[in-house]
């Protein structure tokens, strides 16, 4: 998995140098609102959203006034609560989102992203256990959302992410149990280079 996403962000950086109208970038941070997908035998349930955070930078590359590629890294905090029980799940994500804006103010998103899982851990009350072994170390998914850039640099986005990858490891003889995340994002971010 290293290796692909070597390879992932060295074709950005090549396609950056090649064929990008418009090079710019930034730091983004904000809420994250997490939940998860649990299947099993023909049953679909979903707990609670538990609240967290992510942060990191972004890149965006115009190959046109409208069209255009934004690479991210952003660490992600996912998971899921039932009651008094947490499930924190901590993310390296990359996503790879097809950019098109619409005019100056406001642009859409959408494309694939990659997460390697860092770390999860189960909460029940004060009690905590680290149960990453329980869960696959990568997982992969689909981001859609809208962004509305401030010309002072500032920047607002709303994005949804659906995990597309059954991230339990664990083999449950007998039960199909399927375990996948979501995510909805709130950010507020800083253009730190190009056009503002």
């Amino acid at each position: 998995m290293k290796k692909v996403l070597s390879t992932f962000i060295f074709l950005i950086a090549l396609s950056a140098g090649v064929f990008a109208q418009g090079i710019s970038g930034g730091v983004k941070a904000g809420l994250n609102l997490a939940n998860q997908t649990l299947s099993g035998n023909g049953y679909t349930s979903s707990p609670s959203f538990l609240p967290g955070f992510h942060a990191g930078g972004y890149l965006t590359l115009m190959f046109t006034e409208h069209l255009g590629l934004q690479p991210e890294v952003l660490y992600s905090g996912q998971g899921a609560k039932n009651g008094s029980y947490k499930l924190k799940l901590g993310y390296i994500t990359v996503p790879i989102l097809v950019r098109f804006n619409v005019n100056n103010l406001l642009s859409f998103h959408v494309g694939p992203q990659i997460g390697i899982l860092t770390s999860a851990k189960a909460k029940s009350g004060s009690d905590s256990q680290d149960v990453k072994d329980a869960f696959k170390s990568s997982d992969v998914g689909v981001a859609l959302g809208g962004t509305v850039d401030l010309p002072m640099g500032l920047n607002f986005t709303l994005r949804f992410i659906k995990g597309l990858s059954n991230i339990n490891a664990v083999s449950t003889s007998g039960l199909d149990y399927t375990e996948k995340n979501y995510n909805i994002q709130i950010a507020a971010g800083y253009k730190l280079f190009g056009k503002k």
